[in-house]
């Protein structure tokens, strides 16, 4: 006879009550099984004369010797499992109950107990297994949605037919993106669903947490009632705005000073004039209880400013990531990850389709890069004290890294380059994120640039593409600055960069002070800022060379400073246009008040024209330097004239001289410190630079 279920046709063993695959009773090609007799609690094929169910162990009832004649609602097997467990608990705890004198206990009843402790125990090992899988396939599914994300970015660095990356086709993103949500979908339902059975069934320091919380989502998108979704980007936020230039004069209630954006404090007691704009507070994280940033303490490490948090109503550059104008989107910034998305567009094959997604990208790529571009520092001077001393910036970095990243700032007043500043934020190798008050020494030739109302400082890395991310909490111009509150000293040693020789002679400087080495190339330095404290050293045949030095209040810092020899060959000068877009040259020279330039300078210039000559078609400015010493009036004429020297050898040798401009800048342009002999040296100098 063939015995089949009526509920879904499926093949039942002679044994089976109910139908191993749907649950429904069976019955046998229409008519009911009258010979059988099975258990009223558990199903079981009950052998002719049994008292007791060797399944379950249950007492057979009367009716159980009865055919089964009425159909029931359909059971999962799992509802039928909890049923036999929950019948077999009871029927045991029957069994096992205080029994009368006169009772016998038959031997199927022990076995009967034994039968529902052999299912209680392969319950459990049934619902371990099961939570097993439940647990693997999580595990499995979170795989799944990282190699989604894998996939994905992958897209943008596998090369192309033309080599390039982000090739791939439309078909390939579409394919990948649809993957990803796939996967992202599956693991927002498997948390959804196996989170809770996690949280009920093992504590929290055992749960998985593949299973019991959601992964984050790629860069982008977002779940949603377990979905992957495109995040909702923040293009509709406002773009921050600056509170307007109003300065405040100081009170000496340090909070009130220090939460003025703008300060103008004339004849108060750090100098003559104080002029600051940006709060002091740690890009608006704040300060621990006692710090005062002015005493050289570094900031405790602190989360990366977000580029959509800039505090209300921060001054343009302050308080804020920024990046060099020369950073292209890449894989990263170096400071918080900001312009993702100009990253991630950079993986959508053709942007310029209209893509949802690629056109979000595109728009909040917009947005980033205006708030992470670099921005000028606007500072309200006004009038300047009838007579100057000396000058000094105080500016709170925060994260500069230009010497493991290899990235290059230039600094400019007004739109004047600061070389000597350049050096100080060149040297920095800042991390953390932390933040720091370095002090520089404006030099005398460059005070005339803050005679108009406001003086703007820009720093920008505009050549090497690295994405050095930097930040300032606030920035301070001291005239005439009074005795300082804190202060360090400073022990130099200069050497050799290549035979590691002591140099005597040598000039040190940092902040206002300056001091020459002995002859085992040593000096002192007294009387310091507390801070990062740059030591910059310079001497004949050598190039400029600076070096930190980080110094809390009342310490005694050392600091060994290499020199290396001054090259001039074209490989040289290629490297500093590389790095910095200029190039400065000291072999070509010229007898004193003249413009004729000396034999002795043709290695200088044929290095001069190899450069030049390496890079068709573009164009360069020559620009001829002085010292300060003689007449400020010859001066200018006289640089000017001998920047004309050198184009005109240039255009004797083949170059075009549509692609040659001379200027002259006499003695405004300093280099170092013209007080000094070494100074005066490194500024009678011709440089070179790429025309914009």
């Amino acid at each position: 006879m063939i015995v089949s279920c009526r509920q879904c046709g499926a093949a039942l063993a002679e044994r089976d009550a109910f139908c191993t695959k749907c649950g429904a009773q069976r019955e046998v090609n229409g008519g009911a099984a009258a010979a059988a007799r099975f258990c009223t609690k558990c199903g079981a094929v009950l052998p002719s004369a049994t008292k007791f169910c060797t399944k379950c162990g249950a007492e057979v009832a009367a009716g159980a010797a009865s055919s089964i004649s009425a159909p029931s609602v359909p059971q999962s097997p799992a509802a039928h499992a909890r049923e036999a467990r929950s019948s077999g608990q009871t029927a045991a705890q029957s069994q096992f109950s205080a029994p009368t004198p006169a009772a016998r206990i038959p031997k199927a009843a022990i076995l009967g107990a034994l039968a529902v402790i052999a299912v209680l125990i392969l319950g459990g090992i049934v619902s371990a297994v099961h939570h097993a899988r439940e647990k693997a396939q999580a595990l499995k599914t979170a795989e799944d949605f990282a190699k989604s994300i894998q996939n994905f970015a992958g897209d943008s660095k596998t090369p192309g037919s033309n080599g390039q990356a982000g090739s791939s086709s439309d078909a390939d993103l579409e394919k990948n993106l649809a993957a990803m949500q796939a996967a992202a979908n599956a693991l927002g339902t498997s948390s959804a669903n196996g989170g809770a059975n996690d949280a009920s069934n093992s504590s929290p320091a055992n749960a998985n947490p593949a299973a019991s919380a959601k992964p984050p989502a790629p860069y982008g998108w977002t779940l949603e009632n377990g979905k992957l979704v495109p995040a909702k980007g923040p293009t509709e936020l406002p773009m921050p705005k600056a509170d307007p230039v109003v300065p405040v004069p100081a009170t000496g209630d340090q909070a009130h000073d220090w939460a003025l954006k703008y300060e103008r404090t004339l004849g108060g007691p750090e100098a003559d004039l104080v002029v600051r704009t940006g709060d002091i507070n740690n890009l608006g994280f704040g300060w621990p209880a006692g710090f005062d940033p002015f005493s050289g303490d570094s900031t405790p490490v602190h989360p990366w400013p977000d580029i959509n948090k800039i505090p209300p109503g921060a001054p343009d550059g302050t308080d804020r990531i920024m990046l060099g104008s020369s950073v292209v989107p890449g894989p990263g910034d170096g400071y918080s990850g900001s312009i993702g998305d100009c990253a991630a567009i950079s993986q959508v094959p053709d942007a310029a389709k209209n893509q949802p997604y690629a056109i979000r990208l595109a728009d909040n790529c917009k947005r980033e890069r205006e708030l992470t571009a670099p921005t000028p520092i606007i500072l309200p001077v006004g009038t300047l004290p009838g007579k100057i001393n000396a000058v000094l910036f105080q500016i709170f970095a925060d994260d500069f890294q230009p010497v493991p990243m290899h990235s290059h700032f230039q600094v400019s007043l007004n739109g004047t380059r600061i070389p000597t500043f350049e050096y100080a934020i060149n040297a920095l190798d800042q991390s953390g994120p932390i933040g720091k008050l370095l002090t520089l020494k404006l030099l005398p030739e460059y005070w005339p640039l803050l005679k108009s109302s406001t003086v703007k400082l820009l720093i920008d890395d505009p050549t090497t593409h690295v994405p050095d991310g930097y930040a300032v909490d606030f920035l301070r111009i001291l005239v005439n600055p009074h005795k300082l509150k804190y202060e360090v000293s400073l022990s130099a040693h200069v050497v050799d960069a290549d035979k590691r020789t002591p140099v005597a002679d040598a000039t040190v400087t940092a902040a206002l002070e300056s001091a020459a080495t002995d002859r085992q190339g040593r000096c002192e330095l007294r009387g310091l800022p507390a801070g990062l404290v740059v030591a910059t050293a310079s001497a004949p045949g050598y190039d400029e060379n600076s070096v930190p030095v980080d110094l809390p209040a009342g310490q005694n810092g050392t600091a060994e400073i290499p020199l290396h020899h001054h090259q001039e060959n074209t490989a040289a000068l290629e490297q500093s246009i590389e790095q910095t877009g200029s190039a400065t040259i000291y072999g070509i020279h010229f007898d004193t008040n003249s413009s004729k330039v000396r034999p002795d300078s043709l290695p200088a210039l044929n290095a001069l024209l190899g450069l030049i000559n390496n890079h068709p078609g573009s164009r360069w400015i020559i620009s001829g330097h002085t010292d300060n010493q003689g007449n400020a009036a010859l001066n200018q004429p006289l640089s000017e004239a001998r920047a004309k020297s050198v184009v005109n050898w240039l255009k004797d040798h083949g170059v075009d001289a549509l692609r040659l401009l001379p200027q002259g800048f006499g003695a405004t342009r300093p280099v170092a410190d013209n007080s000094t002999a070494n100074g005066r040296a490194l500024n009678r100098r011709v440089e070179v630079e790429l025309a914009k």
